[in-house]
């Protein structure tokens, strides 16, 4: 997997990340630009699973080292056997994820980031569809 990630680009990576967070997740997570043009993943509101991208400089390189977590959204909610098989699956489901994530390393730069945060700007609104003004 390394050999393959050397011959793409470090917004290609990005790019196939996100596509792999709503593939994996079966669109249970979505990698979106927030409105200060960060990036960040959202759960639908029926996940139990959420993930963080967490993007954190690297000292004396021009580069951002992306890392990936998944967190428990929901403590302490009564579950019958349908949503503990439920459960089961999304656990499952993005152990997957993570897992496929972590095999890549990414570290791209500010451009490599400003242009992947454009790119999800223009599907978002693409999936809105146009707005009167």
């Amino acid at each position: 997997m390394r050999q393959l990630d050397e011959q793409l680009t470090e917004l290609e990576k990005l790019q196939r990340a996100a596509q792999l967070i709503e593939e994996m997740s079966q669109g249970r997570l979505l990698v979106c630009r927030s409105a200060v043009g960060q990036v960040y993943i959202r759960a639908r509101d029926d996940s139990s699973l959420g993930m963080d991208m967490r993007i954190d400089s690297i000292p004396g390189q021009p580069r951002y080292q992306i890392t990936f977590s998944a967190q428990i959204r929901r403590m302490g909610a009564d579950m019958d056997a349908d949503r503990l098989r439920t459960l089961l699956s999304e656990v499952g489901q993005t152990y997957a994820l993570m897992a496929a994530l972590e095999t890549r390393s990414y570290t791209p730069t500010m451009e490599d980031l400003a242009a992947f945060c454009d790119e999800l700007a223009a599907q978002q609104v693409q999936a809105i569809g146009p707005t009167l003004n």
